[in-house]
């Protein structure tokens, strides 16, 4: 193989990975996020409810 084609191939591979790690990661913070809010939100809605 050519010098330069396996450059290019690292050099893509590399900026895949980077991005599927950032988009995982924002999945997560995502998730995390929405788990706060529900599980805020299901105390205000048990406290609500006992009354």
């Amino acid at each position: 193989m050519n010098t330069e084609m396996v450059l290019v191939g690292m050099i893509l591979f590399s900026g895949m990975i980077a991005a599927s790690v950032k988009l995982w990661l924002n999945k997560r913070k995502q998730q995390e996020s929405e788990y706060l809010d529900s599980d805020t939100n299901d105390d205000y809605d048990t406290d609500t409810t006992l009354t």
